[in-house]
């Protein structure tokens, strides 16, 4: 369990390092993809509804504590795209990349969305047409079209860390039945 929590940790660093100083030198359409909501997204698909709220928690807050003008507010974005991801955990099967891709397109897009509503609406902007065109789509195709490598490494490390952490379950409980048997015949 702690391997888990701290291997989300690093791939939560690996990802804002990622969007934050890699694909800034790779804009296309002035869009970078959002890894960070790729991260969340795959978490809430992998493992349910708590670990993508969690994890898009943190992402969010790290992202309230360098961009936002308010703390929080990013934050709460990302847990809630996580935990409603979260809700395909029923339908995971580790083979299936489609689904991942409509639900970060998806969580991607109302996203926007809320940014648009919350940063230019309320600001007295009223061009949505404009704001699709010229950020929201691109935003989503580019993030769709990254998620498809970054999905596969996510679900890679989570499958070898169940593994490993399977076995270590295995060998420390086989540990324990050995000295209970020997606890047994010693009296």
């Amino acid at each position: 369990m702690i391997f888990k929590v701290l291997l989300v940790l690093a791939e939560i660093v690996i990802s804002y390092i990622l969007q934050t100083s890699v694909f800034s030198h790779f804009r296309l359409a002035d869009v970078v993809p959002d890894v960070m909501m790729i991260l969340t997204v795959s978490m809430a698909f992998i493992s349910g509804k708590r670990a993508g709220a969690l994890s898009g928690f943190v992402c969010g807050f790290i992202i309230d504590c360098t961009y936002g003008p308010l703390i929080g507010l990013f934050a709460l974005m990302y847990s809630t795209m996580g935990y409603l991801c979260g809700y395909s955990n029923r339908v995971y099967f580790q083979e299936d990349y489609t689904l991942p891709l409509f639900l970060v397109g998806g969580a991607e897009f109302v996203y926007n969305f809320i940014y648009y509503v919350f940063f230019y609406l309320l600001k007295g902007d009223l061009d949505l047409p404009h704001y699709m065109v010229r950020f929201m789509f691109p935003s989503v195709i580019y993030t769709v079209i990254v998620s498809i490598v970054i999905y596969r490494l996510l679900n890679f490390n989570h499958n070898l860390f169940t593994f490993i952490d399977d076995k270590r379950e295995k060998n420390a409980k086989r540990t324990y039945e050995y000295k209970d048997f020997d606890m047994l015949h010693r009296h």
